[in-house]
């Protein structure tokens, strides 16, 4: 019976891992029947990775002595059941790469996935807040505001925004690093956007045609301009959300041992 186990190098253990298998892994198979520990190593993974690896299997071989477990670096004559098993492992991963993501590097999938949570949840919150004029008073069918209150409400939403644009552009730089071209589909498309409504939200006091009786210091705006700014405001966002939250899923499925 063979047992394999994935080197985790941001906690320093091995995990046990029988379906996937990354080219910059570090991989230990355990062969019970014959008392031997293969340790495997990625053509992408870093030589450090691998010592530490190494350094570890041989700390757990050594706290059990009785064991008598044998530790053999795999190198160009590799047993057929322990190829089988590598094999098999690498092309089930390819198989959910293919539909997913393929990232060869540690340090970009850890980027990428805070970076996507970072364009999903910044214009959540840019909603949240625009959707709070719904809360000011109400008169004659329009909303009453403070200038110093608009001015704080259209600014920070634009800062989101500018933010999330950001990441968008760090994203491209990823998609381009990884050469994954769903990844820079996604984040042109959504930088695009950002950008529009930047642009948009940067007309500040003349988003909207304030209704008579209007002062510099209070404005009234209509009630249904505010609709029709929050509708176009949920429809622009949710066109480069709805793809990044699939793939901030698929990404999980893929890549959720390696980030958490």
């Amino acid at each position: 019976m063979l047992r394999t186990y994935i080197f985790n190098e941001s906690k320093s253990n091995w995990i046990e891992e029988d379906q996937h298998l990354l080219l910059h892994d570090t991989c230990v198979i355990l062969d019970e029947i014959n008392k031997k520990i293969y340790i495997w190593n990625g053509p992408k993974c870093s030589k450090k990775k691998f010592k530490k690896g190494y350094e570890l299997a041989e700390e757990l071989i050594s706290n059990y002595p009785d064991s008598k477990l044998q530790l053999i670096i795999l190198k160009k004559d590799i047993p057929t059941n322990i190829e089988n098993k590598l094999n098999s492992m690498l092309e089930s991963t390819k198989k959910e790469e293919r539909k997913s993501l393929l990232f060869s590097r540690l340090s970009t999938i850890r980027f990428y996935f805070i970076f996507l949570l970072g364009v999903i949840i910044l214009p959540i919150i840019s909603l949240v807040n625009l959707s709070l004029s719904l809360l000011w008073p109400v008169s004659n069918g329009n909303y009453e505001v403070s200038s110093m209150l608009y001015e704080m409400w259209i600014n920070t939403s634009k800062i989101l925004m500018i933010i999330t644009l950001i990441l968008f552009i760090l994203n491209i730089l990823i998609g381009i690093i990884e050469l994954e071209n769903q990844v820079i589909i996604f984040s042109i498309a959504g930088l695009i956007i950002c950008i529009g409504l930047v642009i948009y939200l940067n007309f500040g006091i003349f988003l909207f045609l304030f209704q008579e009786d209007s002062t510099l210091t209070d404005y009234l705006i209509s009630q249904q301009d505010i609709f029709s700014f929050l509708s176009l405001n949920l429809i622009a966002i949710l066109i480069f959300e709805i793809p990044n939250i699939y793939k901030l899923v698929t990404f999980l499925k893929l890549y959720r041992k390696f980030i958490m």
